[in-house]
């Protein structure tokens, strides 16, 4: 009975969460920032809530409520930068914080004993490297004398926290790691999105693509960690 229950306030969870994606798609679609208000403000801390609830590793839930909740911030300033540009700087500051976080999460924590995938396969690392500078290139004639370390360091810790998710491969469930890494691709093919669409050339529904693919960043990354295990010496 007690399962049954469990499983039916996740499923109500799921459904409310989902509710409230879809409003904030259909507010990125038509362009109706009431619409945004209020949904937006609630995609972190249900995810948040859902990761408290349901994760079966304790060690390193409290990193992953801050990346949770600098995500949150970010989300925020980003919302209402349209009306002070200054909180966009002020969002992308909330998430190199929340990066920084995912970051050590994937450093720190893992399911068993084995050598990160790019003690390996280290080649992997240019290629990340190689995609951010392509974009770096595109962004800094767009760009003023501040934003262009702003950006570098922030495009470095986005890519960074790709590259920790791809080192966990074999360190974690193939089911782990695929939701984890794909999300993180997500994750910066999302913000490449910003970036080219605020420095470099409008792109079509951006706003709409980007909080898109934002959500399934999230939405892969927590569920990913959401099913993660301790730490095993098998």
């Amino acid at each position: 009975m007690t399962t049954i229950l469990m499983k039916r306030n996740q499923n109500i969870l799921i459904g409310i969460f989902a509710i409230v994606c879809i409003i904030e798609l259909v507010s990125r679609w038509l362009e109706n920032h009431t619409l945004e208000y209020m949904a937006k403000p609630l995609i972190m801390p249900l995810l948040a809530l859902y990761f408290l609830l349901y994760s079966q590793k304790k060690s390193f839930r409290l990193i992953i409520i801050l990346a949770c909740f600098f995500s949150f911030v970010g989300d925020m300033f980003l919302m209402l930068s349209h009306t002070n540009e200054m909180l966009f700087y002020a969002g992308v500051g909330g998430f190199f914080l929340a990066q920084v976080c995912y970051m050590i999460a994937f450093l720190r924590y893992s399911e068993n004993t084995g050598k990160g995938f790019l003690v390996k396969q280290p080649l992997w690392i240019v290629l990340f490297l190689g995609y951010l500078a392509a974009v770096l290139i595109l962004l800094f004639p767009g760009m003023d004398g501040f934003m262009r370390p702003v950006i570098v360091i922030y495009g470095l810790s986005l890519v960074g926290m790709s590259v920790t998710a791809l080192n966990r491969r074999g360190k974690v469930s193939p089911a782990v790691f695929n939701r984890v890494f794909v999300g993180s691709i997500f994750f910066v093919i999302s913000d490449s999105m910003i970036a080219i669409n605020k420095f470099y050339h409008e792109i079509p529904k951006a706003s709409f693509l980007i909080i898109l693919t934002y959500i399934l960043a999230q939405v892969l990354i927590m569920s990913g960690l959401v099913v993660e295990k301790e730490y095993s010496n098998q």
